[in-house]
């Protein structure tokens, strides 16, 4: 864990095990995660079997949880990230973070990140209060930003989809979204370079 300012942390997500048989189990937060877990934030519903997209609107002034992509880096000392939310369930496979390639929409995050944990099409799960909304994209002040490198985290596909149609020019066609040992190409084709 790397502190970086006040209430603010910055701590890595478990690298990838050996992928030795398919087994899933529920979201494994780290101590620190559990006591900004313990303030309640409110999170997105969308999963398996969802007929209508979650909203990140609506929820200034409140704490959140929300799953992402980084798109766009801020300086070298940090400032406002641009994330692309990923619905997220609870459940993952016991050797990689699991995440769906669908979410509702893009959020910025005001953070400091002066070692560089935080890359772009890193996925982070970022906890925070909502502190505005500006032309239907909430920013969001990061008490807690657990950071997944590319190689430690997989998608499925659930929720229904109200990404950036930025993004999702970006994507290639895959008969199969999962991969439980994803490598560049798979990022590549899921969320572009």
């Amino acid at each position: 864990m790397i502190p970086v300012a006040s209430a603010q942390l910055i701590e890595p997500g478990p690298k990838r095990r050996p992928h030795t048989q398919d087994s899933t189990g529920g979201y494994e937060a780290s101590p620190e995660e559990k006591k900004f877990e313990a303030k309640k934030p409110i999170t997105t519903e969308s999963g398996f079997g969802s007929t209508k997209a979650d909203s990140l609107l609506g929820v200034k002034g409140k704490l959140v949880s929300w799953f992402g992509i980084v798109r766009e880096l801020p300086g070298k000392d940090g400032g406002t990230y641009l994330i692309e939310h990923k619905y997220f369930d609870g459940l993952n496979d016991d050797h990689i973070q699991l995440a769906s390639l669908y979410g509702a929409g893009d959020f910025h995050v005001e953070a400091k990140d002066p070692r560089g944990e935080i890359k772009r099409l890193a996925l982070v799960r970022v906890i925070g209060t909502v502190t505005e909304e500006k032309d239907k994209v909430p920013t969001v002040k990061a008490d807690y930003i657990r950071v997944w490198k590319m190689g430690d985290y997989t998608f499925m596909d659930y929720g229904v989809d109200a990404s950036n149609e930025k993004w999702k020019k970006l994507r290639k066609e895959m008969e199969l979204i999962y991969d439980p040992d994803p490598d560049a190409a798979y990022y590549e084709k899921l969320l572009g370079k």
